[in-house]
């Protein structure tokens, strides 16, 4: 690139400098740990007048022009580089540059193809891609503190979620544990809500520059996670608990522990407790038999409030509350 020897066709290619710098940190992070990452497309001719090689980028200009200019030491890695935070490429360890510089981008490597070849290649390769779903496109809008954080949390949850079929690998491919952990944050932020598209895009955009109620979160939801993963495998193991119950019970253990808001006081009968739970093993038994009845779809049995609440309009606020307030007093109980 530096010779010109790989140029960037215009023709195809968006402006530079779209990436943002925590994107371009990410990317960076992304050789870094040695992981992946899509080919790059290039067309190579000769150029009739120097009798030269050429080679144009037809698809990978960002990644491409990103490598080179972190090489170049042009931007210091963000925070979202967890273990390369605030280095330049000079600034690594030469162990590190050394692995960087080995890292093989792949290829492909189009020889003999015409211009109308190229731009059906072009339209083809950005024919592939679905529609963003809400979901993909918050992660796609936003590249502040709030976008990273849940980035942070998928790495913590998912192997849990996608393990018991909370969330599906293909929905993780579509960003679908973002968004569940994107509303389990909003329990801690702004207590039980009905799902709310428009709302999870307010708190992208409220937290997107700042986010001083990170760590104070991050503590609430880690820690009602690890206490699931601690006591809870059991139930996991014996019943089919869905994304909107994980979610129910991520809300359940919170507000015993630490409380959350409740605008509509909906909630002021029950008392948090400052524990997850009273007594684990009972909580384990209650849970399995909770969960159970969903599962036999048993509208008649001790917990029918709860299965009717789980078999249609799950994402609502009345039914995400009376999820939640049943939780709430099984894991209160001795």
């Amino acid at each position: 690139m530096k010779s010109g020897e790989l140029v960037v066709n215009k023709s195809y290619q968006r402006g530079t400098g779209l990436w943002p710098e925590n994107a371009r940190s990410y990317f960076i992070d992304t050789i870094l740990n040695d992981f992946p990452f899509p080919k790059a497309v290039i067309q190579q001719g000769v150029d009739l007048k120097t009798k030269k090689s050429k080679r144009e980028i037809i698809d990978g200009q960002q990644r491409l022009t990103t490598i080179r200019d972190y090489i170049d030491n042009k931007f210091k890695l963000t925070a979202v580089s967890k273990k390369f935070q605030g280095l330049t490429f000079d600034e690594l360890d030469e162990d590190i540059r050394a692995s960087f510089l080995a890292y093989e981008v792949s290829i492909d490597n189009i020889v003999t193809a015409t211009r109308e070849e190229i731009l059906e290649i072009f339209r083809r390769i950005n024919s592939y891609t679905l529609p963003l779903n809400t979901a993909e496109l918050r992660h796609a809008t936003y590249q502040g503190q709030f976008k990273w954080f849940i980035s942070d949390l998928t790495e913590v949850f998912s192997p849990f979620l996608e393990n018991y079929d909370i969330v599906s690998i293909r929905d993780i491919s579509r960003m679908m544990d973002a968004d569940l952990l994107t509303e389990c944050s909003q329990i801690c932020l702004e207590g039980i809500q009905a799902r709310s598209t428009s709302k999870l895009e307010a708190l992208y955009k409220k937290y997107d520059e700042t986010f001083t109620e990170e760590e104070q979160v991050r503590t609430m939801l880690e820690g009602a996670f690890n206490f699931i993963k601690d006591n809870f495998n059991d139930v996991f193991e014996a019943c089919n608990v869905k994304s909107y119950n994980f979610y129910s019970l991520m809300g359940a253990l919170i507000f015993n522990k630490f409380n959350i808001p409740d605008e509509k006081d909906d909630l002021v009968e029950l008392t948090s407790i400052g524990h997850y739970c009273v007594n684990a093993n009972r909580s384990s038994e209650l849970l399995r038999r909770i969960f159970g009845e969903v599962d036999d779809r048993n509208e008649m049995g001790t917990y029918s409030e709860f299965v009717k609440a789980s078999i249609s309009t799950t994402q609502s606020y009345k039914h995400r509350l009376v999820r939640i307030k049943v939780l709430i007093s099984a894991l209160q109980e001795q």
